[in-house]
């Protein structure tokens, strides 16, 4: 027969262990996340235009020439 702390034992240990997993798979996660930000603010457009028109792109990284800030 088991007893109450071998059985508190094991299943602590399998608390342990898919925690474990949980942790890897979630650092996996933010790794992804993380290169696809990298990407998207690593990706530049240069775009050209005048008056108001500039003030209304509302895209990731857009360079433009001569701007106000």
């Amino acid at each position: 027969m088991m007893t109450e702390n071998t059985a508190i034992a094991i299943g602590s240990g399998v608390v342990g262990f898919l925690q474990a997993i949980i942790v890897l798979v979630l650092m996996g996660i933010r790794s992804d996340i993380k290169d696809i930000w990298d990407r998207l603010y690593n990706h530049y457009h240069e775009v050209e235009c005048g008056g108001t028109d500039c003030g209304r792109l509302h895209t990731g990284n857009v360079v433009i020439p001569g701007a106000a800030r």
